[in-house]
């Protein structure tokens, strides 16, 4: 029973959470305002986070881990795709399918990868987007090395690791509706293909 009311009980402040930080941002957000609008008290709070940190956390790490994931699993497919062609012809070039779970992903928890957008400052999360950038980068990279007969432009390559990451946090900004979004970001990923093929690949 004690188990089931601390779930309550976590629930609870991770929604009214939720809200304040979206209203207020990481550094002005209140732990007291957080526990008031969860009808709590703040040794409810501390029963289960350790501090302010602790509690944003809580939010944004299920969801973040869980994309990197799916991302993980994807560029292994690529991985390993790219090293048993023998010709570009040979590559499958429409990505909707990843555009379409990604985005389903991101609306799912899309309070949660609000915050890592908009209201992370001064947590450890503040360079996510960078870090997202960084592992699109290597991922790429990988994949490309393993195409034969090419090179690959560092300096290209990380330039459309950034435009990538930039239209998915665009889209996910000011596009509320999830089909809208996914048809957008997917038809923008299959052009985004093309413009690493052929600025970023290098025949040898």
């Amino acid at each position: 029973m004690r188990k089931e009311n601390d779930q309550g009980t976590r629930e609870a402040l991770i929604a009214s959470a939720k809200k304040e930080f979206l209203e207020k941002g990481y550094n002005k957000a209140s732990l007291r305002s957080i526990c008031s609008d969860a009808g709590l008290t703040t040794g409810a709070l501390y029963f289960l986070f350790e501090n302010k940190a602790d509690l944003y956390s809580a939010i944004v790490d299920p969801p973040l881990n869980g994309l990197k994931q799916i991302l993980g699993r994807h560029f292994e497919e690529d991985r390993k795709e790219a090293a048993m062609i023998s010709s570009l012809d040979e590559m499958d070039l429409d990505h909707s399918w990843i555009s379409d779970m990604i985005v389903s992903y991101i609306y799912e928890n899309y309070d949660s990868f609000m915050l890592l957008l908009t209201a992370s400052e001064n947590t450890k999360y503040e360079n996510v987007v960078d870090e997202f950038v960084e592992l699109v980068d290597n991922s790429v990279v990988m994949m490309m090395q393993n195409i034969k007969g090419y090179t690959y432009d560092k300096y290209m390559s990380h330039w459309m690791s950034h435009i990538s990451i930039d239209a998915f946090i665009h889209e996910i900004k000011h596009e509320k509706d999830v089909n809208t979004a996914k048809k957008r970001l997917s038809s923008i990923l299959n052009y985004l293909v093309m413009g690493w093929l052929n600025l970023a690949l290098v025949k040898k």
